[in-house]
């Protein structure tokens, strides 16, 4: 193979490692989306072993995230009797995956914290001291500029995702970010 095609793969493939740690997932994780999404043919775990250079073990378990998040699909190959497997090279659909999965379980958590601490903030209110009261005032404009902002992300989210469900505009428009006084 040519030392241009070789450079640019390696550099591929160990940036996606990089940037795979960025999202939250492990450097192997990354290279192997990268190693599978360069490879025009399916890949044996024993293929990725030897091309990472790192154990069929660890190829397998993470492996097995890549599944799980819909970043890589095993396949079948005519007459082979190993697992074979395929990067999925729908970046958009890579994108719904992990925000799908994880990132709209964060954001619904945090709003659902955030309301918590808002109802518990108002029914303690009757039974603080002035002082106490301001205080919880304070927290109330705070909690409530990070529920803005996560009711934002949220719709964002499904937008980006797009969800079933219809955008609701007229929610985004009620959204108040910035500095409530």
């Amino acid at each position: 193979m040519h030392n241009s095609l070789i450079a640019v793969n390696e550099s591929t493939v160990a940036g996606m490692g990089r940037l795979a740690g960025f999202f939250g997932f492990s450097e192997v994780m990354g290279r192997l989306y990268g190693t599978l999404l360069l490879s025009p043919e399916p890949m044996s775990l024993d293929d990725l072993a030897d091309t990472l250079r790192i154990s069929k073990g660890s190829v397998s378990m993470n492996m097995r995230a890549l599944e799980r998040w819909g970043i890589a699909k095993e396949v079948w190959v005519r007459g082979a009797r190993r697992k074979y497997y395929q990067a999925e090279s729908d970046l958009w659909q890579v994108i719904r995956n992990v925000l799908g999965g994880r990132e709209q379980r964060e954001v619904q958590l945090a709003l659902q914290v955030l309301g918590e601490s808002i109802e518990k903030l108002k029914t303690a209110e009757p039974q603080l001291s002035p002082e106490e009261q301001a205080l919880a005032r304070y927290y109330l404009d705070r909690i409530a500029e990070l529920q803005s902002f996560f009711q934002f992300a949220q719709l964002a989210l499904q937008a980006v995702l797009g969800s079933e469900d219809s955008l609701d505009f007229d929610a985004i428009t009620r959204i108040e970010i910035g500095r409530h006084s």
